[in-house]
């Protein structure tokens, strides 16, 4: 078993970039959000700005990560199934 086949490839390395981009984004416009919301007069309103573009990114998020794990799940599954077919021949 080489070493090799268990590293990430660049297609994953790039959705996991892009994962923690949107998770700092959200912290950041959340902060952002919640000193603006905090001098508003109406707090519905500030939840809207404050909540909902923060949901968005998270989920974002998540849902790159998620990609890069089951990019990576099905590729490590193929190489498996691939090596027994070569060992049996």
């Amino acid at each position: 078993m080489e070493n090799h086949m268990y590293a990430i490839s660049r297609s994953e390395r790039g959705w996991l970039v892009y994962s923690t981009a949107f998770l700092v984004a959200a912290i950041i416009y959340g902060s952002l959000a919640q000193f603006v919301v905090s001098s508003l007069s109406r707090p519905e309103s500030g939840m809207v700005l404050r909540d909902c573009p923060v949901l968005l990114l998270i989920s974002l998020s998540a849902g790159f990560f998620l990609t890069t794990v089951g990019h990576y799940a099905i590729r490590q599954a193929l190489i498996r199934d691939n090596r027994r077919v070569i060992a049996h021949d």
